[in-house]
């Protein structure tokens, strides 16, 4: 070492940022990943068949299907509502299967937690990522579904949607409590993606639940499966006004899906907090 060079001559490190300042490059530096990746194309069109499944059907066979002074609007919301829920946990199991396989790629993982940025900001960040997603995803189905009405209304007119409403109120219920019932699947998926770094298992995971919560419906515990939570949110939902029934804000298997949530994301990140990447 050289006597004439003091440790006081030497130039200061930079403060290490804090953790807002940390989260906040984490989560736009995830954001620009995602350009032209598979994960952004499944959430923009993720919503398109459902609704084009069954404006197809109504546009040509609901003439057979309605009958005189039904409801159109109820008939096509629901039908498409219901594909939906039974497509959606499959949605949320490739969605984060493939956000978190942009860093599984050639082992990302390690190189960001060897940047100066703490794991708590990395591992938040792309769960925020994943979150968003899935409620754009989301919103962007309920658009769907209503332009999709609309324009069976301006096709159809002998369906006589025109003189109805759509059920706006039911809609953005299912909506809010739809998302609820997905976030569970996105904890346990989340630590599946991230802990078996490849694409093939975390989606045989995902898809073996997705059968067993379609499967397993009328079972009296299956609300604590989170695979099912989309399909239970909609058969408690009625489209319907159900005289004496009052819609529940959330149902006992949306708490559920929270519990999943919450337990799945802490176990994962105190189990990252202290695991060797080497």
């Amino acid at each position: 070492m050289n006597p004439s060079v003091r440790p006081s001559s030497l130039p200061a490190l930079p403060p290490v940022p804090g953790v807002f300042v940390q989260f906040g490059r984490s989560l736009a530096a995830d954001a620009l990943k995602l350009r032209r990746t598979a994960a952004l194309w499944l959430t923009l069109a993720s919503g398109v068949l459902p609704v084009l499944l069954n404006f197809c059907i109504l546009y040509f066979k609901g003439h057979l299907m309605l009958k005189p002074g039904a409801d159109g609007w109820i008939k096509y919301t629901s039908m498409s509502w219901q594909t939906a829920a039974v497509l959606l946990p499959l949605f949320v199991v490739l969605l984060t299967s493939l956000v978190v396989g942009v860093e599984n790629k050639a082992e990302g993982w390690k190189h960001l937690f060897a940047l100066p940025v703490g794991r708590l900001p990395v591992w938040l960040s792309k769960l925020l990522i994943i979150l968003g997603l899935n409620a754009l995803a989301q919103l962007l189905f309920v658009a769907l579904l209503l332009a999709g009405g609309y324009l069976l209304q301006a096709l159809r007119p002998e369906l006589h949607l025109q003189q109805f409403a759509p059920p706006l109120r039911v809609l953005g219920l299912l909506l809010g409590r739809t998302y609820l019932a997905t976030l569970g699947i996105v904890g346990v998926q989340y630590v599946l993606s991230k802990w078996q770094q490849g694409f093939v298992l975390p989606v045989a995971v995902g898809m073996a639940g997705w059968v067993a919560g379609l499967t397993l419906l009328r079972w009296e515990h299956v609300g604590w499966i989170p695979y099912a939570g989309p399909m239970l949110t909609l058969l408690s939902t009625p489209f319907k006004p159900v005289p004496g029934m009052a819609l529940p804000t959330i149902a006992p298997h949306e708490w559920y899906q929270l519990l999943w949530f919450g337990v799945s994301a802490g176990l994962g990140y105190v189990t990252l907090r202290w695991r060797n990447l080497a």
